[in-house]
């Protein structure tokens, strides 16, 4: 899909949402962020807040576990990576049970 060319100024490494920033800048209707700092002190708390990982242990039969292992290197993704990610997706509601 071609990008439309940006009428004041020709930047096809710009996505749709970038460019109309651009374009509202140009019109004098941006308006910054008043508080920029605060801003990004919550992005930061709550990019913190979301990436925490704990550790845990959990006994798995071994054919489960070279299941999920062949799964994961087909994907190409380590196999905890995996792991964490089914169970991720089960607790966010993602993945449902099928009973």
């Amino acid at each position: 899909m071609k990008k439309a060319k940006h009428p004041g100024y020709d930047a096809p490494f710009l996505d749709d949402e970038e460019r109309a920033v651009v374009e509202a800048a140009e019109r004098g209707e941006f308006v910054a962020e008043p508080d920029l700092p605060a801003k990004i002190a919550q992005w930061r708390a709550s990019v913190a807040e979301t990436s925490r990982k704990k550790a845990v242990t959990v006994r798995l039969q071994e054919r489960d576990i070279q299941r999920i292992k062949a799964i994961a290197q087909r994907k190409g993704v380590p196999y905890q990576t995996l792991v964490s990610s089914v169970i991720h997706q089960y607790a966010t509601g993602e993945l449902r049970e099928t009973d």
